[in-house]
């Protein structure tokens, strides 16, 4: 049985081999000499694989690669920043330059490339460590600290000048080392900038004697010291992190470096308590929150080789509720008062009731409520699951009363003893001219909740004949005579120059309305002129009443016969029976007498507009000769509307958003494709379009060349041979890419028409091509890379094999 379970891991193992076969396993042996391109192009490839890190990690283990060269491999990965690489070549030699890549590589660490408007956590200083925006990795452009330790694999640059001139760049040796001709050894790790340079200098000065002099000596030699390269160091950040593991880091990295390096704790990780571990002994504990509230770095150590940082589960978390500037979940020491959180999450807000917070907190397998006074916060101690809630103030006003409507300064006013609404009248400004004085209203709370209206007159109270006294929250309504009736206005329409609704106004004549409306259009008919008035003659029959007038160009004033408008009353001024302006249209391009020319009438043909113009020139080319015509938005306005709702049924069911967003595209011209040669041939035919307004003629110079633009290798303008087919148009400009639909190739023609590709059973029928041709080829979107024919013959002969075990085991 042994035998069959190893036989079915080996057989689905050659199926799981087969999926990678495209990925080179043994490039992780290289990984020292790979750059970062090459790294992030590595694993953008596993990745459309659908590999994941760990299935990498397995494939890599079968294949004899040491657990050292995977590390790296998942430590290069990490420190990708933000993967963009311009390039667009895609052969094997150049593989490292396949461009305009940009990854997120989210299975070790942060790169910078993380979305903005991800979701907020409520755990206070979680979103620290998720900011792109944020990066904690060393500036290394700074001078080295003095205190800096030295070790193996750091780099020291001696500058020598003066009466001798010299430099070195040394490696610090694994003997801790480095090796200056004609000095010998000088060991400095372990020692700081500051002591390792006195130590350099005093070896130096067995070469150059100079060293030593006094500065005003002739042969003064100086010596400066620093830093050239930082080594890196091997950290093991450990526990509640996102990332944990082993990580190469520079060795002027700090706590927070590695915390950020392993995507920060985890949700159930502490802030409060990072411990920092070194050979075996406790360093340092670091307080995220003392950081991130008060700036505080205590415990933010430079790490050093094989250094152990250890993020424990977290002890204790309260919640924060209402009316906090910061209101979310807290990580609390043993100890920590209400007093202490409050400098985390910033103390209450302006509308916060301070005087009591309330407090849930569970109690031997239940939850009680208690409030914590203003007086006992700074003492009161927090435990793990409490959850506090900070109240809002009430928004009740002891001592306001209110006024609105028609007074000059409506708002709210204090109570004081002995106001009356006549005295609320004064303050507020007076009542409008517009005001109702025959009735005002008091709204009046009862008991807090319900109310009462007390009507009073605002005549009596102006006159002090009626005197009220108002209670709080009382709110005093003085009504405009304007909101107790209808508005009334007159609208005006046609061959004026400004058609608008105004308000009605007593005493307005018709030629007023005009006049206010800017005057007649050139055309107006004064002698048709319709008001159309609303009917109250107590029918059913009657919809309204029409009645017709004349006035004169000059709006004079008449002293009889005047018509007085009455509300809602429209008025309607005709153009003159016949009336029209002028319509224009143009030539442009090979004619004689190219430019813009009137329409004479309503059956003008394009050979008319041609004739206008001179005819053609000689060098007119007529097959490319197109008609661009305005979009009429009145007339397309109906099938805009229904284009944009079938548009909207197919997005909705598209599984690619905005696919056909194109379509609704508002054009203000369309080309129409016509024929010049036929509309000269035979001029009032089918042929021979009728003009609209704004239609443009264009007539092209003689072509020669043609245009591939689309999937093609080098899109590119051909010289035009009548004897080319549109495949040799294609070759010219490098053949199909990868991702052509040739089959839906289409030719655009200078006139505008549009000729696409034909197919029948299995064979194609390109369109022919003209002068002066676009060439579109489309581009195919391929939901995965085929198989590779080595991946067919793998899968195929381990589901062969497999099927023979199968039949075996069953008979």
């Amino acid at each position: 049985m042994n035998y069959i379970k190893l036989t079915l891991f080996t057989l689905l193992f050659s199926l799981f081999s087969q999926q990678i076969t495209s990925q080179n396993i043994n490039d992780i042996n290289r990984i020292d000499n790979m750059t970062d391109q090459q790294v992030a192009l590595y694993w953008k490839k596993a990745q459309e694989k659908g590999l994941t890190i760990d299935q990498l990690e397995i494939a890599a283990k079968a294949k004899g690669i040491s657990d050292a060269q995977i590390l790296k491999l998942k430590q290069r990965i990490a420190n990708l920043n933000t993967a963009t690489f311009q390039g667009e070549d895609t052969t094997d030699n150049q593989a490292n330059q396949e461009g305009f890549f940009q990854e997120k590589q989210d299975s070790f660490g942060l790169d910078g490339t993380e979305k903005k408007n991800v979701k907020k956590s409520d755990l206070f200083g979680f979103d620290f460590f998720s900011n792109p925006n944020i990066s904690f990795t060393p500036n290394l452009n700074l001078a080295t600290p003095e205190s800096y330790q030295l070790g193996p694999g750091d780099e020291v640059l001696i500058d020598v000048w003066g009466a001798a001139e010299n430099n070195y760049t040394k490696k610090i040796g694994l003997d801790g080392a480095i090796r200056i001709p004609n000095v010998g050894p000088v060991y400095v790790s372990g020692l700081s900038i500051a002591d390792a340079k006195a130590k350099i200098k005093t070896y130096l000065k067995k070469i150059y004697g100079g060293i030593g002099a006094s500065s005003s000596s002739y042969n003064k030699v100086n010596v400066d010291i620093s830093l050239a390269n930082v080594r890196t160091v091997q950290v093991n950040i450990i526990g509640e992190v996102k990332v944990p593991g082993t990580y190469s880091l520079s060795a002027l990295s700090s706590v927070l470096n590695a915390l950020y390096a392993a995507g920060g704790p985890t949700s159930n990780g502490t802030f409060r308590e990072i411990k920092i571990f070194r050979d075996g002994n406790l360093l340092s504990t670091f307080d995220i929150y003392n950081y991130l509230t008060e700036g505080d770095e205590k415990g933010n150590v430079s790490l050093r080789d094989q250094d152990v940082v250890i993020v424990e589960p977290y002890q204790n978390r309260v919640t924060v509720e209402g009316e906090a500037k910061r209101p979310g979940l807290y990580e609390v020491k043993e100890g920590e008062t209400l007093q202490d959180l409050m400098a985390y999450f910033g103390g209450f807000t302006s509308d916060a009731y301070k005087e009591m917070v309330t407090l849930e907190r569970v109690n031997k397998g239940q939850k009680e409520i208690s409030e914590v006074p203003l007086a006992q916060q700074s003492s009161f101690k927090l435990k793990d699951g409490d959850k506090l809630t900070i109240g809002k103030i009430i928004n009740r006003f002891q001592n306001r009363v209110s006024i609105a409507g028609a007074v000059y300064r409506p708002g709210n006013f204090e109570l004081v003893k002995g106001i009356t609404v006549g005295n609320l009248i004064e303050k507020a400004g007076g009542v409008k001219e517009d005001a109702f004085l025959d009735r005002g209203i008091i709204y009046r709370t009862l008991d807090e909740v319900n109310q009462e209206i007390v009507p009073f007159s605002v005549k009596d109270v102006l006159q002090n004949t009626e005197n009220i006294l108002l209670k709080r929250e009382d709110s005093v309504r003085v009504f405009s005579v304007n909101e107790l009736k209808e508005e009334y206005t007159v609208s005006i329409n046609g061959a004026v120059n400004k058609p608008q609704t105004i308000p009605f106004i007593e005493n307005m004549q018709v030629e007023d309305l005009i006049a206010i409306s800017g005057g007649f259009k050139e055309g107006a008919d004064v002698s048709s002129i319709s008001i159309s008035r609303r009917a109250n003659d107590g029918t059913f029959k009657t919809v309204s009443k029409n009645i017709q007038l004349a006035t004169s160009n000059n709006l004079e004033v008449k002293n009889n016969d005047v018509v007085y408008l009455k509300p809602f009353d429209r008025v309607s001024v005709r153009y003159i029976k016949g009336f029209t302006t002028q319509k224009s249209v143009s030539v442009e391009g090979e004619a004689n007498y190219p430019g813009t020319y009137a329409i004479e009438n309503k059956e003008d043909r394009i050979s008319d507009l041609l004739k206008k113009a001179g005819g053609l020139s000689p060098y007119a080319y007529i097959k490319g000769a197109t008609l661009f015509r305005k979009n009429n938005t009145n007339e397309s306005e109906g099938q805009n509307d229904a284009l944009k709702a079938i548009t909207k049924k197919i997005d909705t069911l598209s599984t690619v958003k905005g696919a056909t967003s194109d379509l609704i595209e508002k054009k203000e011209d369309f080309q129409i494709g016509i024929d010049l040669a036929k509309i000269m041939a035979h001029k009032g035919s089918k042929y021979d379009l009728v003009l609209e307004k704004g239609d443009r003629l264009v007539i092209p110079s003689v072509k020669q060349t043609v245009q591939v633009q689309g999937e093609v290798l080098s899109p590119s303008i051909v010289r035009y041979d009548k004897s080319k087919s549109l495949k040799d148009y294609v070759n010219n400009a490098g053949g199909f890419s990868e991702k052509a639909r040739r089959g839906k190739a289409y030719v655009v023609y200078a006139n505008g028409d549009i000729k696409s590709t034909k197919r029948f059973l299995f064979f194609k029928s390109y369109p022919k091509l003209e002068p002066g041709a676009l060439i579109l080829v489309p581009n195919k979107t391929v939901a995965r890379d085929p198989l590779t024919a080595q991946e067919v013959i793998g899968i195929t002969t381990s589901l062969a094999t497999l099927g023979v075990l199968i039949n075996t085991l069953v008979k």
